[in-house]
């Protein structure tokens, strides 16, 4: 009954995420069983198919896996191999058992070469088992809202309830390519790390074709178990828009990403939002001027379809005042960018000029003070005078 149940949403979500991305949203003869392309700042949907339906995901777990690593703060910490790590099936970057290597060396493996056996060392590295580790991936799961993922391992080798979905994998992508590390590690097409031991004796090769082969493609992971099919999570950048695409148990995924991705660069560009610079005055306490001026320069852009530019509504978020010394340049407040409520953007409204704090008001109660002590101290030094000038 419960499958019935979810097989039901899923299909409901999908109608909806169709009626939400208009008739563009599916692209003629796709192989795949589900796909998601999402805008990569934003994540909303620009084209999909079935997005809601939970399926197996392969390799393209190690998405998941290796953010989580590129958040450890440990990438470039040595650590040990565990033994009972290389007892895994499938791919393998070829550890060896007790070898040293670094995390970051690990990740490329992982990535790259999609090694389950650099898989399962990260998650007994970093979460004490491969039951632990899962368990802090399905935390990063909640954490951004991929309600229909659930992650039994580190690696995308089947099992209960191991599943994504095409909406939830694309929108993992495109969180992820957002961290530096992991952006730079899945966009590079060859590496080459320690092997027990030995500097730069081991080289990794990509599996994803499209580096090199499609124009603008950055990244960044590949997948395949016999259940899953072939699964493949892309991003591609062209004129300042980045688009991340995740399809599911698609046996033509490099056609299908290279004619997707085009569909979407078709449709959006980067679109300027100001047509010039915003200004505003806040108001300064304790500072030598009572305001101060705050500038956006009209280079914020977000990407869009030209019908959609006519959409875009402003809100301009500042503060009812700043409390003086302000640097020439500080964040004061933010303009804010929506289409449709969500958020597409947002640019920063910066003090033009520093604002320096006042100097100290004298208290009127001690400058009185003072002035009192200044003229009683007058008056007795004149009756002293005149005392000595009449004993003279």
């Amino acid at each position: 009954m419960d499958a019935v149940v979810r097989k039901w949403a899923a299909c409901l979500a999908a109608v909806l995420l169709f009626v939400t991305v208009g008739p563009s949203a599916r692209a003629a003869a796709v192989s795949a069983r589900a796909y998601a392309l999402v805008e990569q700042t934003t994540g909303r949907v620009i084209a999909g198919a079935d997005m809601g339906e939970r399926l197996p995901m392969a390799s393209t777990t190690k998405i998941m896996t290796g953010l989580l690593a590129c958040e450890s703060g440990e990438l470039d910490k040595t650590f040990t191999v565990p033994p009972e790590a290389l007892t895994v099936e499938g791919s393998s970057m070829g550890l060896q058992p007790d070898e040293s290597i670094t995390l970051r060396a690990l990740v490329y493996g992982l990535l790259l070469e999609s090694g389950n056996d650099a898989a399962n060392s990260i998650a007994m590295l970093l979460g004490g088992s491969v039951e632990g580790f899962a368990a802090q991936m399905n935390a990063k799961a909640r954490a951004l809202h991929l309600n229909d993922t659930h992650f039994a391992n580190p690696s995308g080798l089947g099992a209960d309830g191991h599943y994504t979905t095409a909406l939830d994998l694309a929108r993992l992508g495109a969180y992820a390519m957002k961290n530096p590390d992991f952006a730079q590690i899945v966009g590079t097409r060859r590496a080459t790390v320690s092997y027990n031991g030995i500097a730069n004796a081991r080289t990794l090769i990509n599996h994803n074709r499209l580096l090199g082969s499609y124009d603008g493609e950055i990244g960044i992971k590949t997948g395949f178990t016999k259940k899953s099919g072939r699964c493949l999570v892309s991003c591609a950048r062209r004129g300042g828009v980045t688009l991340v695409l995740a399809t599911l148990n698609d046996p033509d995924d490099w056609r299908d990403h290279a004619a997707l991705l085009d569909q979407g660069f078709s449709e959006l560009q980067a679109r300027p939002l100001l047509a010039a610079p915003v200004e505003r005055r806040v108001r300064v306490t304790d500072g030598a001027r009572d305001t101060v001026a705050v500038r956006c320069d009209p280079a914020v852009s977000a990407a869009l379809r030209a019908e959609e530019t006519g959409q875009v509504a402003m809100q301009v978020r500042l503060p009812g005042k700043v409390e003086a010394p302000v640097r020439a340049g500080q964040k004061i407040g933010e303009l804010r960018f929506t289409l449709d409520g969500a958020e597409i953007a947002h640019g920063d409204l910066l003090a033009v000029a520093a604002v320096a704090k006042a100097p100290p008001r004298p208290n009127p109660f001690v400058s009185f003070f003072r002035g009192v002590g200044a003229f009683f101290a007058r008056l007795f030094g004149q009756k002293n005078q005149k005392s000595v000038a009449s004993r003279a």
